[in-house]
């Protein structure tokens, strides 16, 4: 899961307990439904070279961007996520983590910025921001609401030996939140946060994607997206992989992986894994979590969904379409765990990325969402009694062991992440204390009223980004209650 020592905490759980701008045009045909598409939306087209020996990236992105604020942009500004990764001191994590993190010692990782362009004239531009994580690009004219502008990044990627969510292992190389990306501008403006080392904290608006990559001919990648096509093309493969309406691209490489595919509903499912005998668990979870989430908030709209096992000692980690596995726990002893991590992930297509939110600031809205849809994979699935033991030895249990030792501590789910004092913490609150808030609400309108509010707002809210008062106001709205003293109560919520 997140940062994901949510799931390392389900190990020691289950081992310890035996546990739109103007127009919309018609682009594409979805299992007879219609996708609107915004004219508006961002396009990132990248063509990229990756070098399997040095793991470097090179390449060029180049970024249509239309202004939809109300607001003239003298500037634009762009996510350099890789750039945390510099120094020890700004990598995102803590420093009980380095050793799992980095098995074979620090070495650094970044992006650097060659050159930015408009109609073949470069632009001034500087990198600022904690862990110079921050692109400015200076415009030479100002950019006016519901005006367009293409821009040319030139840029290299040095991947580093990190078990993370960028970087490499054994068995893998983990490509994810590695380009430039448009910040999103917002009632607050322009957000810059930087990649803390508690959570997730990113925070993007919908994009359409056209990625071209060159590799060596051994690679496979598990990716974001459809491959439209794979080719040999001078002594390498090239990959050109296409997303349509998601929020995030990532990869991961593997000269390694098997692989096994099914459908369900008409989405292709896939699973990647090593010599590990529990591939097949992993796609038929998966496979299950997107027939049961699609019917119980609203239909999965892509056409394809991976599961790919890699180097990663946290757990878990959702990305469009895709989603990270630790390879580790591919074995017989773990295999309730990976079923609740795959589940956990999947849910997040929804809570995350479909519909959309800030994970930096209130970053409860997609993990409790995301952790309660968990239990109702298991009570959909295998009945309550099973979701009852579930919930009560990985979620009930833990909250309380929390609770137990942090009497008088200050318990407010709704906060930024910054504002934790450490990943258990985070945990506790934003995942546990979260779901028990979501169960609560179910129990409070009936099963009807709560499951017609999850499917208004996840219609609502698709392919937008939400809030807790949008959250609020579609729960109130179908239910015809207040809920604000339930909000306030259990996430110590209060409007700005």
């Amino acid at each position: 899961m997140k940062r994901k020592i949510v799931l390392w905490t389900v190990i020691i759980c289950i081992l310890a307990v035996a546990a739109i701008g103007a127009k919309l045009q018609i682009i594409e045909t979805f299992q007879g439904k219609k996708i609107p598409y915004d004219k508006n939306i961002t396009m990132y087209k990248m063509e990229i070279d990756f070098d399997p020996v040095e793991r470097i990236i090179t390449g060029n992105e180049k970024v249509k961007y239309t202004n939809q604020s109300n607001t003239a942009f003298q500037a634009l500004y762009f996510h350099l996520y890789p750039n945390t990764f510099k120094k020890e001191d700004t990598v995102p994590f803590e420093k009980n983590e380095m050793d799992r993190a980095y098995p074979n010692g620090f070495e650094q990782g970044y992006i650097q910025i060659e050159d930015v362009q408009q109609n073949s004239e470069p632009l001034n531009h500087g990198v600022m921001g904690l862990g110079d994580t921050v692109l400015k690009v200076n415009l030479k004219n100002s950019l006016e609401p519901g005006e367009k502008i293409e821009l040319d990044i030139k840029f290299s990627v040095k991947i580093p030996p990190s078990y993370g969510r960028f970087g490499y292992g054994e068995h893998t190389v983990n490509i994810a939140n590695w380009y430039p990306i448009v910040a999103v501008f917002d009632k607050k403006g322009w957000n810059l946060e930087p990649y803390y080392s508690i959570g997730d904290p990113f925070y993007s608006d919908i994009a359409n994607y056209r990625v071209e990559v060159s590799t060596s001919n051994e690679y496979i990648f598990a990716h974001t997206g459809e491959c439209i096509k794979r080719e040999k093309v001078d002594g390498k493969t090239r990959w050109t992989l296409e997303a349509k309406n998601v929020r995030d691209f990532a990869m991961i490489g593997s000269e390694n992986y098997k692989s096994m595919e099914d459908e369900i509903d008409g989405v292709k499912v896939f699973s990647y894994y090593f010599e590990d005998p529990f591939g097949d668990l992993a796609l038929s979870c998966a496979k299950d979590s997107i027939k049961i989430f699609s019917e119980c908030y609203g239909k999965y709209p892509y056409k394809q969904f991976s599961v790919a096992a890699s180097d990663f000692f946290i757990g878990g980690m959702e990305y469009p379409n895709l989603v990270f596995i630790d390879q580790s726990i591919y074995k017989k002893e773990y295999k309730e765990i990976l079923e609740y991590i795959v589940v956990h992930e999947a849910a997040h297509q929804w809570w995350y990325g479909i519909v959309g939110n800030d994970e930096v600031n209130e970053p409860w809205l997609d993990e409790a969402l995301t952790e309660y849809s968990t239990l109702l994979y298991y009570e959909k699935k295998y009945g309550k009694e099973k979701m009852n033991e579930v919930y009560k030895d990985l979620i009930a249990r833990p909250y309380q062991a929390y609770e137990s030792r942090n009497p008088s501590h200050k318990n407010g789910v709704c906060r930024s992440i910054h504002k934790f004092e450490n990943a258990h913490e985070y945990q506790a609150l934003v995942y546990y204390k979260g779901a028990i808030f979501i169960k609560e609400l179910r129990k409070k309108l009936g099963d009807e009223i709560f499951f017609q509010a999850m499917k208004v707002y996840f219609d609502k809210y698709k392919y937008k980004n939400a809030n807790t008062e949008d959250f609020i106001g579609v729960c109130e709205k179908v239910s015809n209650q207040s809920l604000r003293e339930e909000f306030k109560k259990w996430l110590r919520y209060e409007k700005e």
